[in-house]
């Protein structure tokens, strides 16, 4: 038996660490499940503790996000993830580059890595006092199990057979097969976190709603405006740091320009740029607000945006116009002129810092415009005025955005221009939120941009996804040869119990997609985070999915 012991959480952060993407940073969010009502936060003239006093600020930290909060449902995807993380807790916490616990506080593993007991925190309680036991945690996850075929990108509902209660604070997994992952996925913020009983609906079924958001996270819900603001109390109960800010009030601000002019204005505290993993906030916005006093400071890098090329559709069908591509674009020009050289040029899908993921012998392509105009010549597509054509057909191509995010318009106007130096026409294709994600599922577009996942999604959850057409993935590359091999490598990388397999199926499915350019990696993503420093210290950056707000401390 494998035994494993943590402390059920990590307390005094005091430096950023982050990790190697691409999900959608924080999340969806959807329709609310509560009332709205007026705001109400605590009075702002109390004195900060330090952080070993038990004295916590009656402060509020008002806070820019780019969407409303959603249902706050923990088991389904209506919200951003890192709402979510504010309320609930999951079985482990990914934190500082580890698997810590969570609601459970230690456990064991069979030898044959098909059981995982789990030993709870006793003291531990939801934010209306009542117990985190085991049959709240069996309630939870039958709740989600009961609908599993829809979360079977993560590859722990595809294992993950029954939950039974042991006994009142010790739960066990009973899995088909091993899988290594299954602690860092067991870390995500939906749809697996667990609510107390009171946010169960009457029938029990909370795949459409719930009753009231009640967890038993750092956070709970104190008051909300759909669509315009939520508030959230710190949880006095919470067993965990017990946040230094009374109150935590998310104000809706989609436009990032007013954003940071609300910042200015002392409207808001902060702007927590996560929606699109820090794709939302231009370098000329970051400058400018770091130009006017405010501490803008950037995580290190969190995930590889990336350009995702169809392999099944359209002139990006041809091996040749994939590669030719992927050398047409100026990756170090885009990293100065459009991130205002904020990041760093990325040669590689994944991050060599990510498990299974160092491998110096993957196919790198750098930006050679004669090479990609030689590729084309011997595919056929010949120069005809402005652009290439073969077979009377011109060689263009659709570039699929979001249409309300200024920073990936500029990447494309950036790539039309590289790509119609070697006679490529790109067409930039903007589409409404909704839409953007209906097409890329159903692979309507020839190039998209696109994120690896980071941690804790990476490389399980993220390429568990390869195998699932509910990401612009799988489209991608449905129309290589090698799909199903490379599909068939991700489940036995995920399910291998020697490392040295999960090596080498990893390779194989990031050499078969370099070797293939299914994929041009641009530059490493990183988070900004732009906060007035009067008001607000100890900002720490985590993960994408879960942001530490009860680290933060009052001024």
């Amino acid at each position: 038996m494998k035994k494993r012991r943590l402390k059920a959480v990590i307390l005094g952060l005091t430096s950023a660490a982050v990790l190697g993407v691409s999900l959608a940073g924080c999340g969806g969010s959807g329709s609310s499940d509560g009332n709205q009502s007026e705001t109400t936060t605590g009075s702002s003239d109390s004195t900060t503790s330090d952080s070993g006093s038990s004295q916590k600020s009656d402060k509020t930290l008002t806070v820019a996000i780019t969407e409303d909060v959603g249902t706050l449902n923990p088991h389904s995807y209506g919200s951003p993830m890192c709402v979510q993380a504010l309320i609930y807790e999951g079985m482990t916490r990914y934190v500082n580059d580890e698997v810590v616990g969570g609601i459970a506080e230690s456990w064991d593993i069979s030898d044959d890595g098909k059981e995982y007991t789990f030993h709870l925190d006793k003291k531990n309680v939801f934010s209306d006092g009542t117990p985190v036991n085991a049959d709240i945690v069996k309630k939870n996850f039958d709740a989600v199990l009961k609908y599993k075929d829809e979360h079977n990108w993560m590859e722990m509902f595809n294992v993950l057979e029954k939950v039974e209660v042991v006994d009142d604070y010790t739960v066990k997994f009973y899995l088909a097969e091993p899988y290594d992952g299954l602690l860092q996925e067991l870390s995500l913020s939906r749809p697996e976190r667990i609510g107390a009983e009171a946010m169960f609906p009457a029938d029990g079924d909370t795949k459409e709603k719930i009753a009231e958001p009640i967890g038993s996270g750092p956070w709970k819900l104190s008051d909300r405006v759909e669509g315009q603001y939520a508030v959230f109390e710190r949880n006095e109960n919470y067993h965990g740091t017990v946040p230094d800010f009374k109150y935590l009030k998310l104000i809706v601000i989609p436009d990032m320009n007013t954003a940071a002019n609300s910042l200015k204005a002392g409207e808001v505290d902060m702007i927590y740029d996560l929606a699109g993993h820090g794709t939302e906030m231009t370098g000329d916005t970051f400058n400018e607000l770091k130009g006017s006093g405010f501490v803008a400071e950037l995580s290190d890098p969190v995930s590889t945006n990336t350009i995702a090329l169809n392999s099944a559709d359209g002139p990006t069908k041809e091996l040749e116009v994939r590669q030719a591509i992927a050398y047409a674009i100026d990756k170090e020009s885009i990293a100065q002129n459009i991130y205002s050289g904020m990041v760093g040029t990325a040669d590689y899908l994944m991050s060599k810092d990510t498990t299974y993921c160092n491998f110096d012998d993957l196919t790198v392509y750098t930006h050679d415009e004669e090479k990609a105009k030689s590729i084309l010549d011997q595919a056929g597509w010949t120069m005809d005025g402005d652009y290439r054509k073969k077979n009377g057909e011109e060689l263009k191509v659709s570039f699929l955005y979001e249409g309300n995010n200024d920073a990936i318009k500029n990447l494309g106007q950036a790539l039309q221009a590289n790509l119609k130096k070697v006679g490529v026409n790109l067409e930039l294709v903007p589409e409404d939120s909704t839409v953007f994600y209906e097409s890329q599922e159903k692979g309507l577009f020839n190039m998209i941009q696109s994120e690896t996942w980071g941690m804790p999604f990476d490389p399980y959850s993220y390429f568990s996804s390869f195998r699932h057409p509910s990401h612009a993935d799988y489209a991608a590359q449905s129309g290589i040869s090698e799909k199903a091999q490379v599909d068939q490598s991700v489940t036995d990388m995920l399910h291998a119990t020697d490392p040295k397999v999960a090596e080498e199926k990893s390779h194989y499915i990031l050499k078969t997609l370099s070797d293939e350019s299914v994929y041009v990696p641009l530059v490493y993503t990183q988070v900004p985070y732009v906060y007035n420093g009067d008001v607000v210290s100890n900002v720490t950056f985590n993960t994408t999915v879960d942001v530490q707000f009860e680290e933060f401390k009052a001024k």
